[in-house]
């Protein structure tokens, strides 16, 4: 049989990347003959949080020579379909991919290659910019999937002590959301002085990548379907259903800048609160992390996705010109000697244009992630509190859909919908 990442393995958290492997990757990155000792061990920390990966906490238990300046503790980040296999195989209303095909599982394998390979290349990009200038660990070493390595892609970074995940069902302050859009805002000007070779990067168009593995009546129904999971955002559905074909198969966040002749950041492309690592005392921002979808683009488009899962609706509609200032604030002053690409102006236009494309993206993480937030009449005040605040989001987005697309009909700027990404 032709082994996959599709299929259990004797490899760390049950995949083909074994410790021996491991250690030899990480002691020749960090140029140290100390090795693991008899107490190394690893936990699940990517449970439940992220499909396209692995990602285990690895205590290294160091030995010999230099062991104390050694990182006790690295992330593992493994590419891995053992996750969606899981999935397929559980029960309830959160069971996806059941009774898909080989073929299926043939292009979800792909794609969760082409994704890590993505953060690879994304890695070897921004670490030009120089170390700890940024929001993002340090990548110690990382290998691609390629022809010859089918089985083992992996990347190895920093794990940031005292950190936490910012979680879907809070609600975060304009203080918080102000230190995303400062650290967005400086690591776009950073991606615009250093030439980028990836053509991976250069290429990837994930809003299209989604509508051309989706037919039509599917699209649709992921948005309809939301009815079932929550009721109460039925009003909202009824309202933006019949804007849905028009947007089907829309390519604008990622050929928006070529169409309006700007030069292009980096964009992640999955800023969501899972995906932002936050101090555990004070809740400061400490780490952007997941650039499996990286692609060029516009700015805004990261700060539009973040503001979806992390604000209340009200908050997010009052903070929209002070958060969308912050980021262009940032982003101008650490251009250095570069011509500023756009106005403040033209960049809140640009938020108006891809708002409801974004929110379309955001909205298809709904049916994922809110029936296992759902609370049941056992659960606690906890779990009820939290699915109240993913309600609030959740409608707050899918109104604003129409809201931003009636305003757009007026947009002087004339965007074709359907542009050819690459």
């Amino acid at each position: 049989t032709i082994m996959s990442i599709c299929q259990a393995s004797e490899g760390i958290l049950q995949t083909h990347v074994k410790w021996e492997e491991f250690e030899e990757n990480l002691t020749k990155a960090l140029n140290t003959t100390a090795r693991f000792g008899p107490n190394k061990s690893v936990i699940d920390i990517g449970e439940g949080n992220g499909y396209a990966s692995r990602c285990g906490l690895i205590q290294c238990d160091w030995e010999g020579e230099g062991a104390e300046k050694l990182p006790k503790r690295v992330v593992l980040k493994m590419g891995s379909c053992m996750a969606l296999v899981a999935l397929s195989q559980s029960t309830g209303e959160a069971r996806i991919f059941k009774g898909a095909t080989p073929e299926v599982w043939k292009m979800i394998e792909h794609n969760i290659k082409e994704a890590h390979n993505i953060e690879c290349d994304t890695y070897d990009f921004v670490e030009q910019f120089g170390e700890g200038k940024h929001a993002i660990p340090k990548r110690y070493y990382a290998r691609h999937f390629t022809d010859e390595n089918v089985l083992t892609g992996q990347i190895c970074m920093e794990f940031v002590e005292n950190g936490r995940m910012m979680n879907f069902g809070e609600k975060y302050n304009i203080d918080q959301l102000k230190q995303i859009a400062r650290a967005l805002g400086k690591l776009q000007a950073d991606s615009m002085k250093y030439e980028i070779v990836s053509e991976a990067l250069k290429t990837k168009d994930v809003f299209g990548d989604f509508a051309r593995d989706t037919t039509l009546e599917k699209f649709c129904s992921m948005y309809t379907s939301l009815r079932i999971v929550d009721a109460s955002l039925t009003d909202a559905i009824d309202a933006m259903e019949a804007l849905l074909p028009e947007y089907y198969g829309s390519t604008v966040p990622s050929t928006l800048h070529k169409q309006l002749g700007f030069a292009p950041v980096i964009v992640n492309g999955d800023m969501r609160t899972e995906n932002i690592l936050v101090d555990n005392d004070s809740g400061d921002i400490r780490a952007l992390i997941d650039w499996q979808s990286t692609h060029l683009g516009i700015g805004v488009e990261d700060l539009l996705r973040i503001s979806f899962f992390a604000q209340s609706a009200d908050d997010r509609r009052a903070s929209s010109d002070v958060l969308i200032e912050e980021l262009y604030t940032a982003f101008i002053s650490n251009l250095g000697s570069l011509p500023v690409p756009y106005s403040l102006e033209q960049l809140k236009e640009f938020y108006d244009i891809l708002f409801p494309h974004c929110a379309l993206f955001f909205a298809t993480a709904l049916k994922i992630v809110m029936p296992g937030m759902k609370p049941e009449e056992e659960d606690g005040e906890e779990k009820k509190r939290k699915y109240e605040v993913v309600v609030d989001k959740a409608s707050g987005v899918l109104e604003d859909i129409v809201t931003y697309h009636k305003k757009n009909n007026k947009s002087k700027h004339s965007v074709n919908w359907k542009y050819p990404a690459a």
